[in-house]
């Protein structure tokens, strides 16, 4: 193989290991910590660090060939791929960042050396274009975008988790020994005449880190954003991270794209994409809100918004990677610095994103926030970049940073919602309580978690998703009648326990301690309850397996999040925990409405496996005289077939487990969304 093509493929299979280590981990991380986009911009900040620390090691390690062959043995010892045991951590952050640590942190770190490691060997290598080894960080990323395609099209429905491990290992031992084979030999160029070269100056430092820290934090805002409206999974997650990549590879290749060019011809299609985002926003307002025309209307909007957004994520990202590409340096020396501050500054618009904003945007339940950090730190860096030519018009620069000041304000003020009467954000999101029409509604993000009338007379009466009429309605009325002790996984406004009768017991499982707080102080379900309730905190499955000597005569699964999947949730080993939990002719009432996802023949799948009896019915409408409901989707599962034939014998509900599918029920080895989509 030609020197130039074995350098490249390094690059290129370096990072595609990387990237889908990156996506395994964030699959292993859900069953613990959910799946909130906190989640990953968690582990975004981890690799950025490491990303780092492998940029440093770098610089060393250019002349130490025989030091990195000793380091590219260790990935070896972390494999398979798992988690560690929990750890008693202050805050479920901080146990993230220990479970990366210590489970991925060797196999990244290593990997993540590729780049700075292989560029230095080539400019000290025989290779005719050894001057400008830039284009290995264009493979490099072209091998990460490949992997953010590859991984969840291909890998993760195709390989279960211990399948994927053994791919990895044999792609890892052929990188290995691609590795070696680049590793400067005798001939090479002295390490002294390949790191000669001046130092950078201070503000080409300061530019680096900036017009690294800006596209990292756009990447960011707009997974949180895509997040809260679609679902926080990793299939999502790719979407942001893929367009940033490849920003990375035009502007990083031979023949890399220019900011005049990009703003010629991108401006017209941003106009496009804004007619996207509010035409079907005005029909869809217009039309009626249970309509077939609505939903439609509704399904064009969130294309349309899906499109806005990654579209403004791939314009900022290819005006700052340009700059940062034209600015780069020539010598060895000056090349790994150069390599340290993009990752610094990748670092720092993670936690901008991920520490900084939550910590102090808190009672600010607006994502309108992020994007307000983001335009700070592109701010900052347009004036590093262009002081020069600022410089004379620096009064008229102050006043259009005070307006956009004043109208990010504004629409921040709008995006917070004129009747939000409480909000927060935290690690597992953005929540809000709004008060409108006579009734209380928590979101998180701007998905619906429990409604509640502000009048007193009605306030014990469910609303949305769980009224009297809807499915869950119709299952409790048909086999609820002897139940005593109910058992619910997702707290929400805590709407379920107006079912609650007196001599019940139920005990309601809520990850986020601070819907528990949000649910005692701003509605009343739990106060008025004739039930005894008791809230746990944690993860839902986890605290079930430890609740020994728990016997439930129904478990309530409602623990999506601003409409993502708890994947963990669903397999089969997790309903064997379940029906562990539940008496002989117990029932699980599983609450399944999703835009995107139709979890109807995975649950039969599942029911199917296990010998179990499914039914489920879904509401497309409800009756105009039944205000505050919304149309649902539930599913019923017991091993009492004859209680779920009583439910089938009702209008709307139908046999799951008999009906012909090529679903295949999800484990916790083996689980993709891709089969599940609601096209």
């Amino acid at each position: 193989m030609p020197q130039r093509l074995r350098f490249q493929a390094l690059a290129f299979l370096g990072s595609f290991l990387a990237f889908c280590l990156e996506l395994a981990a964030a699959k292993l991380l859900l069953p613990r910590f959910g799946g909130s986009a906190y989640v990953w911009t968690g582990a975004m900040m981890f690799f950025q660090a490491l990303l780092l620390a492998s940029y440093l090691y770098g610089r060393r390690a250019r002349l130490h060939p025989r030091a990195h062959a000793v380091a590219l043995v260790l990935p070896f010892f972390f494999l398979p791929l798992t988690l560690p045991a929990p750890l008693a951590a202050p805050g479920p952050f901080v146990e993230l960042l220990w479970s990366l640590v210590l489970s991925v942190g060797a196999p990244f770190f290593v990997l993540s050396t590729t780049v700075v490691v292989a560029q230095s060997w080539l400019m000290r290598s025989s290779c005719a274009e050894r001057a400008d080894g830039y284009f290995l960080y264009a493979a490099s990323n072209a091998g990460a975008a490949c992997a953010l395609l590859a991984y969840p099209f291909a890998i993760e429905p195709l390989f279960s988790l211990p399948a994927q491990g053994w791919l990895w290992r044999a792609l890892y031992a052929a990188y290995a020994l691609l590795c070696l084979s680049c590793a400067p030999g005798a001939d090479a160029s002295p390490a002294g005449t390949a790191a000669a070269g001046r130092s950078p100056s201070a503000r080409e430092r300061a530019l680096w880190l900036l017009l690294s820290a800006a596209p990292c934090a756009a990447l960011l805002a707009a997974t949180n954003l895509l997040s809260m409206d679609f679902a926080a999974v990793p299939l999502l997650w790719t979407a942001p991270l893929a367009t940033y990549l490849l920003t990375f590879v035009l502007n990083f290749k031979r023949e890399p794209w220019y900011p005049e060019k990009l703003n010629r011809t991108l401006l017209p299609v941003f106009a496009v994409f804004l007619a996207l985002f509010l035409i079907p926003a005005g029909l869809a307002f217009w039309s009626a809100r249970d309509s077939s025309l609505a939903q439609i209307l509704a399904r064009l909007l969130d294309l349309g918004r899906f499109g806005y957004v990654l579209f403004a994520l791939f314009a900022l990202s290819m005006i700052f990677h340009r700059s940062l590409a034209a600015g780069r340096p020539a010598s060895d020396r000056a090349m790994a610095e150069y390599y340290s501050w993009i990752a610094a500054g990748g670092l720092l618009g993670s936690v901008l994103i991920g520490l900084a904003v939550p910590y102090w945007g808190r009672r600010v339940g607006a994502v309108a926030l992020d994007w307000a950090a983001v335009g700070a730190v592109a701010v900052a860096a347009i004036l590093a970049r262009d002081w020069e030519q600022i410089r004379p018009y620096r009064k008229t620069a102050a006043g259009l940073a005070a307006l956009a000041v004043a109208v990010v304000a504004a629409v921040s003020s709008a995006a917070s919602h004129s009747g939000t009467v409480y909000s927060l954000r935290n690690f597992f999101g953005v929540y809000s309580v709004r008060d409108e029409g006579g009734v209380r509604t928590l979101f998180h993000g701007n998905t619906e978690h429990g409604v509640q009338s502000l009048d007193p007379a009605r306030q014990g009466e469910p609303l949305s998703y769980y009224g009297f009429a809807s499915p869950l309605g119709e299952a409790w009325g048909t086999l609820g009648a002897g139940w005593r002790s109910v058992g619910v996984v997702g707290l929400g406004a805590g709407s379920l326990a107006a079912y609650g009768r007196r001599g019940m017991t139920m005990d309601f499982y809520e990850l986020d301690p601070d819907v528990a707080d949000i649910a005692g102080r701003w509605f009343t379900y739990l106060r008025l309850s004739a039930a005894a309730v008791r809230v746990v905190t944690g993860d839902g499955r986890l605290s079930l397996e430890r609740a020994e000597g728990v016997a439930y005569d129904a478990l309530v699964l409602d623990a999506f999040s601003s409409g993502s999947i708890p994947i963990h949730m669903l397999t089969k080993e997790a309903f064997a925990s379940y029906l562990r939990r539940l008496e002989p002719g117990g029932v699980i009432l599983l609450h399944v409405s999703n835009r995107y996802l139709d979890l109807r023949p995975v649950l039969g799948a599942t029911a199917r496996d296990l010998g179990l009896a499914a039914a489920s019915k879904r509401e497309l409408s409800v009756g105009s005289g039944e205000e505050g409901r919304v149309p649902s989707v539930w599913v019923a599962v017991s091993r009492d077939a004859g209680a779920i034939a009583r439910l089938v014998g009702k209008k709307g509900w139908r046999d799951l487990a008999a009906e012909p599918s090529r679903a295949t029920a999800w484990t916790d080895r083996h689980a993709s969304l891709l089969p599940a989509l609601a096209l």
